[in-house]
């Protein structure tokens, strides 16, 4: 009689919503919308949905699922359990209903397997009616973890009673009303954890045998999120673990009138209500949020908050406690140890420190010889690190990653992007690179357009692949093979046609057609796929990524638990490590005692290219026996031939007689700064030995860092007497910087540039003596230490203090300044010139 019952209510259920019914082979996209699907298919048959056995990866993702009814199975009697008078009801009785659903090779999840049979009754409306009601507060409960807001500032409260007296306080200000919700005691009757609720918190439950009336009650409760949930901490006291200041309703009219609280004797009130003042500076979210923020400033009498600081204060990330004094304790030592380090801080309108940018003389002079290819590297939102710590990275001449800069960016919005890239391009002395490589981020596309136009702006593969790892997690584990395929796409074409199939196929393979992450990329295509833009320099900068990469180095010292000053020791001995590496391969390159090729043109590279350029030469030197030539006839005095090799697409060279110049229609040269094998097939064929001079590119070559001064910067002069002899100060800076970094490198360049230096200054006197100054002097006593710009602030020596973090306060312009430097910016000693005697 049960199974015909069942029956008959599955076919009802079925009938009414027949769009509701699973079936094999229907496809979801993750793991909670299959959930979502069989319960709501549950909830219009009559039964409860339950999770049961599950797969999982080694990163925890889902292959295999299967939900199974409420009463599949039964209870399993436990070791040792007494008997008891009235027991629990058995409530399983192994029904056999199930779903499964699997992860395929396109990372969706497939139904293999759907039983609808059931042997027992299935549920009344009532009951129906019951479980719908539990799934709207479950899901208003997963709601509102999204929604708590970490911005709040609370006071601690010594009793629960204090704490329901600050949140009504809160409500009557605000237009809404409270009521207790859930608590935790012990066994000691004290209550742990309380929850406080808005008053339309929940939905309303149907009682058991209730009759229809006339005239029913309105509805007054609709889910609402907004709560205040209190725990209590080791002191006794209660602490606020979260705040949701977001309603799904419209507030009402708020209230004057408030109850004098019980702690008002003891002088709390005038700090309860400044709390509360500051928690209406938090915008409330509702479906009419304009209107109603509007009206509640207005008759409360605060300040209003523009929309676009609102905006603003969202996307700062949260600050660690003691973070923003140790990053000022560690520049202002930097400073000290070094007057040219660099350093600018950022300030929002409210004149709280946001973002910090920060580099030292030696990665300027690096720059100077390296800075044609930039990598703008924000690892840091695919890696966890607890803290927005990014990096300005390049490649040197041994294929090796020097950093440029640094950054904290606790605010990412289009604003600060724009400060960030003027901060660096102004600490470089107006050199910017020709190409710059940056994540996928509309805010850096745009700033990058307005403060630096003329580059070349391309997005990073690197970070391509470690944002796929997130976007196509499933389809990965669902397959052995899409990863492998997915990379090749990124990191191995170098020819559009190959690129263009690889990729066609690659969607038909894994069904990833529908793929919208997939498609929004390939939509942009010429901005990261190696085989657009070779006209501008890369350097191969993604094979060095692929293999010697920061992010591992730096994550563990980024985590919240770790001081940022133990940061900053492991960061400058990273810094230390990675300079001394590049100095080593200097002195190997300098005195390899490797034998040298016999061929004439090997040779010549060995001699002038680094042992890790060389490498990518000599690779192109293999190619290039194994290629044909092919003559396309002559047009004046340029030749063309067409080169093939093996079964790979043909690329065109033309060359010219009359200057010796030569291009190829695969670009490596333009690209890598490399003459491809194309190149040399049709150098050898006109019986030319040794590579041109303008092919040997400098930047790869062991001399790259012995170049005249007058080529490493522009200097701009102008009219203005005082901007020009601060620009002259600066641009010697960066000279004698290079000077110092050469001469340190044995006794005796440092002995020969001490002894002249003496000769430089007596020359320089006498100058000075023949010749009238162009301005008065800015400092007209001279200066016995290093100016700091934190040093106003700090009051002589600020030291860092987690517990206690101070507040500083900058200009109303925005920028962290001192008496004599540039609002926004800390270079060396003088920051807006020397000083004069």
């Amino acid at each position: 009689m049960a199974n015909i019952t069942a029956s008959t209510s599955l076919t009802t259920g079925e009938n009414r919503n027949p769009e509701w019914m699973p079936s094999v082979n229907m496809l979801f996209d993750s793991e909670n919308d299959a959930y979502e699907f069989y319960g709501t298919y549950a909830e219009n048959v009559g039964f409860f949905v339950r999770r049961s056995t599950l797969w999982t990866t080694s990163k925890n993702i889902v292959t295999r699922r299967t939900f199974v009814c409420s009463r599949e199975g039964f209870r399993e009697k436990k070791k040792g359990a007494k008997e008891v008078k009235s027991p629990r009801p058995e409530t399983r009785i192994g029904c056999q209903a199930c779903m499964t659903i699997r992860l395929t090779s396109n990372g969706k999840y497939r139904v293999t397997e759907f039983i609808s049979n059931h042997n027992h009754p299935l549920a009344t409306s009532t009951s129906i009616q019951m479980l719908r009601a539990k799934k709207l507060r479950r899901k208003a409960r997963a709601a509102r973890v999204d929604l708590v807001d970490d911005s709040v500032k609370t006071p601690e409260f010594e009793t629960e009673d204090e704490a329901y007296e600050f949140y009504s306080m809160y409500a009557g200000r605000m237009g809404f009303t409270v009521r207790r919700a859930s608590m935790t005691v012990t066994a000691e009757n004290v209550i742990t954890r309380r929850m406080f609720v808005c008053s339309k918190e929940g939905f309303r439950e149907r009682k058991k045998g209730a009759k229809r009336v006339k005239k029913p009650r309105p509805e007054t409760r609709t889910g609402c999120p907004a709560c205040m949930i209190i725990r209590i901490t080791t002191s006794g006291k209660y602490h606020v673990s979260e705040f949701v200041t977001c309603h799904n309703h419209s507030l009402a009219t708020p209230s004057n009138d408030f109850s004098v609280p019980r702690f008002a004797e003891n002088g709390a009130l005038d700090d309860e209500l400044d709390m509360t003042d500051g928690l209406m500076m938090t915008p409330i979210s509702t479906d009419n949020s304009v209107s109603i923020q509007a009206r509640t400033s207005h008759d409360l009498g605060i300040h209003s908050v523009d929309s676009k600081c609102s905006l603003r204060s969202k996307r700062i990330k949260s600050v660690q406690v003691g973070d923003i004094g140790a990053t000022l304790e560690y520049l202002q030592k930097m400073q000290d140890d070094s007057p040219s380090f660099f350093y600018t801080i950022q300030v929002d309108e409210v004149d709280n420190m946001t973002n910090f940018f920060w580099t030292d003389a030696k990665s300027v002079v690096d720059f100077s010889y390296f800075g044609d290819v930039l990598c703008f590297d924000t690892s840091y939102k695919y890696f966890g690190y607890g803290r927005p710590f990014a990096l300005f990275v390049g490649l040197n001449h041994h294929k090796q990653l020097v950093i440029f800069g640094s950054a904290l960016l606790y605010d990412e919005s289009k604003k600060s992007y724009k400060w960030l890239f003027d901060a660096f391009k102004t600490a470089m002395g107006g050199k910017q690179p020709k190409t710059i490589l940056t994540d996928r981020n509309a805010l850096q596309v745009e700033a990058l357009a307005e403060m630096w136009p003329g580059i070349v702006h391309r997005f990073c593969v690197w970070h391509i692949y470690q944002n796929a790892l997130e976007h196509l997690s499933q389809a990965f584990h669902g397959s052995k093979t899409l990863e492998s395929d997915f990379s090749r796409c990124l990191f191995d074409y170098d020819n559009e046609e190959e690129f263009l199939v690889a990729w066609k196929v690659m969607l038909e393979i894994y069904d990833l057609k529908d793929n919208q992450w997939l498609a929004s990329l390939f939509e942009e295509r010429e901005k990261w796929a190696l085989v657009y833009g070779r006209e501008a320099f890369y350097g191969d900068m993604k094979s060095i990524q692929l293999k010697d990469n920061l992010t591992s180095e730096l994550k563990k010292h980024l985590s919240p638990e770790t001081e940022l000053l133990c940061f900053y020791e492991h960061y400058v001995r990273l810094l230390d490590d990675r300079r001394s590496a590049e100095v080593l391969s200097d002195a190997q390159a300098s005195q390899s005692a490797r034998k040298l090729p016999s061929m004439r043109v090997l040779r010549q590279a060995a001699n002038a290219y680094t042992p890790a350029a060389f490498k990518m030469f000599e690779r192109e030197f293999e190619l290039y026996m194994d290629c044909m030539l092919y003559s396309c006839g002559n047009v004046g005095t340029i030749s063309e031939y067409k080169v093939t090799i093996d079964e790979k697409p043909s690329h065109f060279v033309k060359f010219d007689s009359l200057d010796n110049s030569i291009t190829c229609s695969c670009k490596k040269f333009q690209f890598i700064g490399i003459p491809c094998h194309h190149v040399l097939k049709v150098l050898d064929s006109r019986n030319i030995k040794d590579l041109p001079p303008e092919y040997v590119l400098k930047r790869w070559r062991k001399d790259a860092k012995v170049e005249a001064f007058s080529g490493s910067y522009e200097f701009p002069f102008d009219g203005d007497p005082q901007t020009s002899s601060a620009k002259r100060y600066s641009y010697l800076c960066r000279i004698f910087n290079i000077v110092a970094s050469r001469a340190a490198k044995s006794l005796d360049t440092f002995a020969f540039v001490e002894n002249q230096s003496d000769i430089l200054m007596e020359q320089v006197e006498q100058l000075l003596r023949t010749r009238a100054p162009e301005m008065p002097p800015f400092i007209t006593s001279p200066c016995e230490r290093a100016q700091s710009s934190v040093e106003p602030i700090v009051n002589g020596g600020f030291r860092h203090d987690r517990v206690n973090q101070v507040n500083f306060l900058g200009p109303a312009n925005g920028f962290l300044s001192t008496r004599i430097s540039h609002p926004t910016i800390c270079w060396g000693q003088f920051p807006a010139g020397p000083p004069e005697q």
